[in-house]
């Protein structure tokens, strides 16, 4: 039950979030600058939106980067509105220089808008203190957060990659039981083929962040790693032999209508699916694989390919399935790979800066859509009259980070920690704080 509780993934996350969040607010209390602990704990939620706490091999120089994005962006949001330059106009250039990162790789593309709520909430400082101190907030309040999470990490050793590793076998569950249910079933291959694209699609973004945390526990010379290594290793297996493909619809028909193998087929699938997400269990609570065979099973599969050697598709299942068991009986890789070669490929800063100029990036189309978006923002701060419209702004903002696809319960869930914040917000103002004067 404890496993359960503190490897969870849900907990483990919020107690990094909120120990991150409280400890500067608890230290400025102590110390008589609640105002400073207050400010410095806002550096975090520019850190969580740049994604600068995922593990990664350039962890560090990823943290230089994200700390030097937001002193720039705050130094340059001080000097122009001292230079009288309209906000829109403010918010507009810093987007679209800012829009080249997304050009540069998904990780970068993070830092957009994170540079651009260091900004806003720097126009809630500008005029109360000096030009130096938001940018001394800013580096110090992510180095904070970059130590912190480092000796979270090296607490934890390789729990989050644990957590991904877990997410990845149970993707890969649901995508072989979505997948052979199609396959035996008489559906439109267009109206099927969209949802699998779907999955693999998440296996492969998966695969891609164990990747990183694979670097990033190698680099820490961590005794699990080797274990770990073998667990990726047969996920990578799995998913080879999961996600082939078999362009051949009629004849898979012509082998249900002539033997019973859509059973044996989806008996495989689903035995292969329930024993992925025990699995993914085991990887995340820490406990060792119990004994599995799948001898009944392959042997089906086995005479249905022998009683139709014609058809490929049964040999085409077997095989595949027959691999598939291999790896989950021995729990060992089918082949050797040198998986962390840093062969990955990434744009250099002219090339990107030559692309982003293209009026077909999609890059740029997003920049200057979300310009567009916070300029609007701030003339309607300034049609009601308000002094500094960052409200409005970090409001829009930080909607844009949901995107398109909120599911009904991520949606209550937002709308649960929108109103606990409310009710934080409005206890907090029964307390007396020391005013600020400019």
């Amino acid at each position: 039950m404890w496993r359960r509780l503190i490897y969870h993934p849900d907990i483990n996350y919020a107690l990094r979030q909120t120990l991150v969040l409280c400890l500067p607010v608890a230290v400025g209390l102590m110390l008589g600058e609640l105002r400073f602990g207050l400010l410095f704990s806002l550096v975090p939620a520019c850190c969580n939106i740049a994604g600068l706490d995922t593990p990664h091999k350039r962890f560090f120089k990823r943290l230089i980067i994200g700390a030097s994005l937001f002193a720039t962006c705050s130094l340059l949001t001080q000097l122009l509105l001292a230079k009288d330059v309209p906000l829109p106009f403010l918010l507009t250039g810093l987007t679209l220089v800012l829009g080249v990162t997304a050009e540069l790789g998904p990780l970068h593309a993070k830092l957009l808008p994170a540079s651009l709520l260091a900004a806003i909430f720097t126009l809630s400082l500008a005029g109360y203190m000096p030009v130096w101190e938001p940018l001394l907030i800013y580096a110090l309040g992510t180095l904070w957060y970059g130590l912190f999470n480092w000796f979270w990490f090296w607490i934890w050793r390789e729990q989050p990659l644990r957590e991904s590793l877990s997410l990845l076998y149970r993707e890969l569950a649901d995508y072989c039981e979505a997948k052979y249910s199609l396959l035996t079933q008489h559906t439109d291959p267009e109206k099927a083929l969209p949802p699998l694209l779907v999955r693999q699609q998440k296996a492969v973004d998966l695969i891609t962040q164990c990747y990183q945390q694979m670097h990033m526990l190698s680099a820490q010379n961590n005794t699990d790693y080797k274990r770990m290594l073998r667990i990726f290793q047969e996920a990578l297996d799995l998913q080879e032999h999961i996600s082939v493909s078999l362009h051949q619809p009629e004849e898979v028909q012509k082998l249900v209508e002539r033997s019973h193998a859509e059973e044996v087929i989806r008996w495989n699938a689903q035995t292969v699916a329930a024993r992925l997400r025990v699995l993914a269990d085991d990887i995340l609570y820490h406990r060792l694989p119990t004994r599995f065979t799948m001898e009944k099973q392959i042997g089906a599969l086995e005479k249905i390919a022998r009683q139709h050697p014609d058809n490929p598709v049964g040999q085409f299942c077997y095989w595949h399935f027959s691999r598939i068991a291999r790896v989950l009986r021995t729990q060992k890789p089918l082949y050797a790979r040198d998986l962390l070669a840093d062969k990955q490929r990434r744009m250099p800063l002219l090339p990107a800066l030559k692309s982003y100029l293209s009026l077909k990036s999609p890059a740029l189309r997003n920049a200057g859509r979300l310009s567009v978006m916070l300029s609007v923002a701030s003339l309607m701060g300034t049609a009601l009259h308000l002094p500094k419209s960052y409200w409005i702004l970090m409001t829009v903002l930080l909607v844009t980070q949901n995107g398109y696809g909120a599911t009904r319960l991520r949606i209550v869930n937002r709308s649960v920690g929108t109103v606990v914040g409310l009710i934080i917000a409005g206890v907090a103002l029964h307390f007396k704080f020391p005013k600020v004067t400019p």
